[in-house]
C-alpha cells in the first residue's frame, strides 16, 4: 500500500458517508476511501486484509457501532477502529473506549469536524503501521537468535570465559562450572587451533564481527561454523557442525562436474554415425566418469537382448550374450520390459541369478525403447540413488543419440527409396521452385522426358511452363504457380499441357517438396484417353437421349391412339380379330416401356450413393410379380450404386428369375412339381461384387452367350430386353456381369455375378 491509508467508512446514512469520504480524501492526499453502508458488507474488506483503518458510526439498523467493532476485532485484532458517531454521551464514550475503539469523536455540525477526523485517521494508522513494524523486528530478532544459538560461549577482554552454554560444554567436553574464568588458549590442552585464535583477536581489534569455517582441533574431521561478535567488554561466539553441509557440498560439486562431463559426452555423441559407436561412448564414459568397473549395454533385437559391449574388466563369461526380454529373474530383461531402472542393494537376498556369483549389486537403467545399460559390483550396496540418477542421465543422453542415427539412418533409406520412386514412377514428376509467379525447374524424372519431350538438362534453371504451356495458357499457369507459393495444395486438377506427341489432358497434383516453402513437386497424370472416352459418352448419353425422346413421342403417341381406338372398337363389335390386335398392341407397348427404359438406363452414373444391397433388394422383391417365388438374403454388403437404378436392376433379375424358373414344373425328390422359384441375393466371396441366384431350371449352355443381347428371349410374351436393361445398367456403373459357371456338381439353376463393384465395410448406407 505504500503511503495511502485505505479508510473504511461504515454509515447507514450513504449521504453522510459519501460526504465524509469527500472531506476525509480533501483532508489528505493520503487517505482513500471504501465506503459501505451495511456492516455485514464492510466485514468482507477487513476479512481481505485490504484496510488500514475503520471509521463506523455507531447507531445502524443492522448492528450498532460497537457490535460491528467486535466483529472486527474477531478478524484483525488491532486494526485501527474510530468511532464516528452523532449520538453522543460519556456512557456512550466510556462503553466505546472499554470495548476497544483505537478512537471516539461524535459528529457535529460544519466541515472542521473532518479535518479532526483525518488527523486522528492518520496518527492511529501511524501508530499502528509502527506497532506492526516493531512486532516484524521483534520476530526477526528471535529468528536469528535461533538460528545463531546451536551452541554459545563469552569470553571478557582477556580471553577468559564469562558463559558456557550446555551445548558448547558438549562439544568441549567439559563442566561449563570448570572452565569459567579461564583463558580460552589455556583451558584445553590439545591448543586453541591458529584459525580460531586468529579470528578472536581480529574481532577484538576491528570491533567487527568475524565469520570463519575452520576444522576443529578437538575433534579433527569435524568442520565448524563459528561467528564472533566483539564489543569493547569481550566476545560472543557462536559455532554449529556443518561437517554434514560440507560433505553435502563437496558431494555436489562432484555430481555437478559429473553431469557437466555428461552434458560434454552429448557432444561427443552427435560425431558417433553408427550405433555400435553411442554403445562403446556408453560404457567408455561408465568407467571414465561415473567410475563403473563392471557394465554392459545390450541392445534389444527380435525380442532379445543381445551384449553390444562391455567394460575392458569384464571377463567373457562375466555377461550373458544373449537374454530373451520375457526372461524371469534377470533384472535386464525387467528393466526393459518395465521401462523403468532399478537398483539392488544386494543380489544375494534375491531370486536373481547373476552370471557370476561375486556379483552382489546392480544398477539397471533402459535406455529407451533401444537397450538396457547395467553396472555390477562386488560389494554389497556399491550403489547408490546419486548413482542411479547419473546412469539415468547417461542413458538419456545416449537415447538420444541412438534415435538420432536410427532417423538419420531412415532417412538415408527414405531418401533412397523416394530417389527410386522419383526416378521409376510412371507418371510425369518436375521439382521446381518458386520465383515470383514463375516455376524454376530444379530436377525432372524420367517419365516426364519420355513425355514431354525435353532432357533434365536442357530444362534445369528454366522457367518449366515455358516448355511445357500451351501459348494461350500461361495466365493460368502463373495463378497456379501462385497457389503453391501461398502453401495450397493442387489435388487433381485438370489441365492441358504440351508434350512431344502435341497437347494432351493431364491431372495436376502438387506436393511441397521439403526443401523451403517455395519448393514444390507437380505429377502430371495422364487422363487423354479417359477425357476422350468421357466425351464419347457423353455423345452415347446425348443420343441414347435423343433416341428416348423419339420412342417416348414419335413411337408412344402413335400407339396411345391406337390402344384407345382398339378400346372403342371392342365396345362396338365382337371379332375374333380383335384379342390377336390387342394381345399386338400390348405387345408393342411393352416393347416401348423397355426401349425407353434400355435407353434411360444406358446412360452413365454421375453420382453414387453408399446403399445396402439387402435393402435395395428388398424394395425391388415388392414391386416385381414373384408369385409363389421366395427371396433369401445372406450376409450384407455396402455398395456404392445409383439407388433408383440399382433397384432397377435387382427387378428386372428377380422377374427374369421368377419368369423363367415357374414356366415349367420341376420335379422335387419325392417326384412331384414344384413349381416355385427361391432366390438368394448376397456379396461375393472372392472379389467385390454380389451375386443374384435363383434354383430354377438355369440357362442352357447354348444360350448363354446371348442372354443379355437387346431382343433375345426363349418366351413368346417377352420383350428379350429385361437381361439387355441389367447389363445396360451395369455397364453405366462401371460394373461387370456374367453367368457363373453351372456345371459344377452342387451347381443348379442360374446365378448372375456383378464384379468390380465399390463395396464398403464399415460405412453407413443409405436404407
Amino acid at each position: 500500500m505504500g503511503n495511502a491509508i485505505r479508510v473504511l467508512l461504515v454509515d447507514d446514512d450513504s449521504a453522510i458517508a459519501d460526504l465524509t469520504a469527500t472531506y476525509l480524501e480533501r483532508a489528505s492526499d493520503r487517505i482513500e476511501t471504501v465506503v459501505e453502508t451495511s456492516p455485514s458488507d464492510a466485514l468482507a474488506h477487513v476479512t481481505d486484509g485490504a484496510v488500514d483503518c475503520v471509521v463506523s458510526d455507531y447507531e445502524m439498523p443492522e448492528m450498532d457501532g460497537l457490535t460491528f467493532l467486535d466483529e472486527v476485532r474477531e478478524t484483525a485484532p488491532s486494526l485501527p477502529f474510530i468511532l464516528f458517531t452523532g449520538k453522543g454521551s460519556e456512557e456512550i464514550a466510556s462503553e466505546a473506549i472499554s470495548a476497544g475503539v483505537t478512537d471516539y469523536l461524535q459528529k457535529e455540525t460544519g466541515t472542521d469536524q473532518y479535518a479532526v477526523l483525518a488527523n486522528r485517521v492518520g496518527n492511529a494508522v501511524a501508530q499502528y503501521r509502527a506497532e506492526r513494524e516493531a512486532e516484524e523486528a521483534d520476530e526477526q530478532i528471535r529468528r536469528i537468535f535461533e538460528r545463531i544459538t546451536d551452541a554459545f560461549f563469552a569470553l571478557d577482554d582477556e580471553w577468559r570465559f564469562r558463559y558456557v552454554n550446555e551445548r558448547a560444554a558438549d562439544f568441549f567436553d567439559c563442566d561449563p562450572d570448570d572452565v569459567l574464568g579461564e583463558d580460552i588458549r589455556d583451558a584445553f590442552s590439545v591448543g586453541l587451533g591458529d584459525e580460531f585464535r586468529d579470528a578472536y583477536r581480529e574481532a577484538l581489534e576491528t570491533q567487527e564481527p568475524v565469520t570463519i569455517e575452520a576444522e576443529s582441533v578437538f575433534r579433527p574431521g569435524t568442520w565448524l561454523e563459528v561467528r564472533i561478535y566483539p564489543a569493547e567488554d569481550g566476545l560472543s561466539v557462536y559455532f554449529r557442525n556443518v561437517t554434514e553441509r560440507r560433505q553435502a557440498q563437496s558431494e555436489l560439486r562432484d555430481t555437478k562436474q559429473k553431469i557437466e562431463a555428461l552434458h560434454d559426452v552429448a557432444a561427443r555423441a552427435v560425431a558417433c554415425d553408427t550405433e555400435q559407436a553411442i554403445y562403446d561412448l556408453a560404457i567408455e564414459t561408465a568407467e571414465e566418469i561415473l567410475a563403473f568397473d563392471l557394465c554392459t549395454v545390450d541392445a534389444h533385437d527380435d525380442g532379445v537382448l543381445v551384449t553390444k559391449t562391455v567394460s575392458k574388466v569384464v571377463s567373457t563369461d562375466g555377461y550373458y550374450e544373449e537374454t530373451p526380454v520375457e526372461t524371469e529373474g534377470n533384472l535386464a530383461a525387467r528393466a526393459y520390459r518395465e521401462g523403468e531402472s532399478s537398483l539392488v542393494g544386494d543380489l544375494r537376498e534375491t531370486d536373481v541369478v547373476p552370471a557370476e556369483s561375486e556379483y552382489r549389486s546392480a544398477l539397471s537403467v533402459p535406455i529407451g525403447d533401444f537397450a538396457v545399460f547395467q553396472a555390477v559390483s562386488k560389494e554389497p550396496n556399491g550403489f547408490d540413488e546419486d548413482d542411479r540418477e547419473l546412469a539415468e542421465l547417461l542413458a538419456a543422453h545416449i537415447s538420444e543419440a541412438l534415435t538420432r542415427v536410427r532417423t538419420e539412418t531412415e532417412l538415408r533409406a527414405e531418401r533412397d527409396r523416394f530417389a527410386a520412386l522419383f526416378e521409376n514412377v510412371p507418371n510425369s514428376v518436375v521439382r521446381y521452385e518458386i520465383d515470383g509467379v514463375d516455376a524454376i525447374c530444379k530436377s525432372v524424372n524420367p517419365a516426364f522426358e519420355d513425355v514431354f519431350g525435353w532432357p533434365e538438362d536442357l530444362i534445369i534453371g528454366d522457367e518449366v511452363d515455358d516448355y511445357i504451356l500451351p501459348a494461350d495458357q500461361h495466365h493460368q499457369g502463373e495463378s497456379l504457380n501462385e497457389r503453391v507459393k501461398r502453401g495450397d495444395r493442387i489435388e487433381g486438377e485438370e489441365v492441358n499441357r504440351r508434350t512431344r506427341d502435341g497437347c494432351r489432358d493431364f491431372l495436376l497434383h502438387t506436393a511441397p517438396a521439403g526443401n523451403g516453402e517455395a519448393e514444390a513437386f507437380a505429377i502430371y497424370v495422364d487422363i487423354t484417353e479417359q477425357k476422350e472416352r468421357e466425351r464419347q459418352l457423353s455423345r452415347q448419353n446425348e443420343r441414347l437421349e435423343e433416341f428416348a425422346s423419339v420412342v417416348s413421342h414419335d413411337l408412344r403417341n402413335p400407339l396411345n391412339v391406337a390402344l384407345g381406338r382398339f378400346d372403342f372398337l371392342a365396345e362396338e363389335c365382337e371379332s375374333e380379330h380383335l384379342a390377336p390386335i390387342g394381345r399386338s398392341l400390348d405387345r408393342m407397348d411393352s416393347l416401348v416401356e423397355d426401349l425407353l427404359t434400355l435407353a434411360r438406363q444406358g446412360q452413365v452414373v454421375d453420382a453414387t450413393d453408399p446403399v445396402a444391397l439387402s435393402s435395395v433388394a428388398e424394395a425391388a422383391w415388392e414391386t416385381v410379380d414373384t408369385k409363389e417365388a421366395g427371396l433369401r438374403l445372406t450376409d450384407d454388403a455396402v455398395v456404392e450404386a445409383d439407388d433408383a437404378r440399382f433397384r432397377e436392376l435387382l427387378e428386372n433379375v428377380f422377374r427374369n428369375a421368377v419368369e423363367h424358373g415357374t414356366t415349367s414344373s420341376r420335379s422335387s425328390d419325392s417326384g412331384a412339381t414344384d413349381p416355385t422359384v427361391t432366390v438368394e441375393v448376397g456379396p461375393l466371396d472372392d472379389r467385390d461384387g454380389f451375386y443374384v441366384a435363383d434354383d430354377g431350371p438355369g440357362v442352357p449352355a447354348d444360350l448363354r452367350d446371348r442372354v443379355f443381347d437387346h431382343g433375345f428371349t426363349t418366351e413368346d410374351e417377352g420383350t428379350g430386353f429385361g437381361l439387355a436393361i441389367v447389363e445396360s445398367i451395369a455397364d453405366a456403373h462401371g460394373w461387370t456381369v456374367e453367368i457363373a459357371d453351372e456345371d459344377r456338381p452342387d451347381s443348379t439353376g442360374t446365378r448372375f455375378e456383378f464384379s468390380r463393384v465399390s463395396v464398403h465395410e464399415d460405412e453407413t448406407a443409405q436404407r
